[in-house]
C-alpha cells in the first residue's frame, strides 16, 4: 500500500511523481514499468520510491486515488443538484464518466492498467470502487431516504450501493474491454438501475403460499 510518507510530501512533490508515473503509464503497461524510469523523472532516489510504496502495485492506487478525488467531487455536486436523490445521481454520474473513459486517449491508458497483474494488485476498478463505498458512509445522511421500500439502515443503504457500483464497473469494463458502444452501455445501465430503483415485483402481488403450490 502506499506509505504515508508518500502523503506527508509537499504537494507540488507529489504531483511530480504522480506525473512521472502517468507517463511512465502512458509508455507501457504495469507489468513492463521501470521504476528507474519513474525515479529519474521525478528526480527521487530509488531508495526514496521505496520509502513512498511497497511495490509496483502501488501504482494501481495512485490512479484510483485520483479517479476517486474526480468521481467524489462530480457525485456530491450532482447529489446536491438531485436533492439526495441517489438514483438520478448515479445515472448522471456514470454518463459523464463514460464520455470520459470512452475518449480515445483515455480509453488507451485504462486498457493497459485495468486487467489483473502479476504483483498482487486487484484491477484499478475494484480499487475504486473499495474507495467509493468507503466514501459512500461519508454521504448518507446526504441521501433522500423517504422514498426507499427497505429498511433506512446505513447498512441497509450500504449494500444498495455496493450493488450500485457493482453493475456500474461491469458496465465501465464492456465499454473499455468488450467493445460495447458506450450509448448501449449507459441505455443497458440506466436499465438495470430502473429496476433496482422499482424492485422485481408488483406493490399489488402477492405471492403464493409454499402451501398452495
Amino acid at each position: 500500500m502506499i506509505k504515508q510518507t508518500f502523503y506527508n510530501l509537499p504537494e507540488t512533490k507529489r504531483e511530480r511523481i504522480y506525473q512521472a508515473i502517468k507517463t511512465e503509464f502512458d509508455r507501457v503497461p504495469l507489468d513492463k514499468i521501470s521504476i528507474n524510469s519513474i525515479i529519474k523523472e521525478a528526480n527521487i532516489s530509488r531508495g526514496s520510491f521505496y520509502q513512498y510504496f511497497d511495490d509496483k502495485g502501488d501504482l494501481y492506487d495512485i490512479f484510483a486515488d485520483r479517479i476517486m478525488d474526480s468521481i467524489k467531487e462530480c457525485f456530491t455536486n450532482t447529489l446536491v443538484k438531485y436533492k439526495g436523490d441517489l438514483f438520478a445521481t448515479m445515472e448522471e454520474v456514470m454518463s459523464q464518466h463514460f464520455t470520459k473513459v470512452s475518449q480515445p486517449k483515455a480509453k488507451s491508458q485504462m486498457q493497459k492498467f485495468v486487467p489483473g497483474v502479476s504483483v498482487n494488485a486487484k484491477s484499478i476498478l475494484d480499487r475504486i470502487c473499495e474507495r467509493s463505498i468507503t466514501y459512500f458512509n461519508e454521504l448518507i445522511p446526504n441521501i433522500d431516504t423517504r422514498k426507499f421500500s427497505f429498511d433506512n439502515s446505513p447498512e441497509d443503504i450500504r449494500i444498495l450501493f455496493e450493488m450500485l457500483m457493482s453493475i456500474s464497473k461491469n458496465a465501465i469494463f464492456d465499454v473499455l474491454f468488450m467493445d460495447i458502444d458506450t450509448d448501449e452501455a449507459i441505455k443497458i445501465l440506466n436499465k438495470k438501475l430502473k429496476i433496482i430503483k422499482n424492485g422485481c415485483l408488483c406493490l399489488l402481488y402477492t405471492s403464493p403460499s409454499p402451501r398452495d403450490a
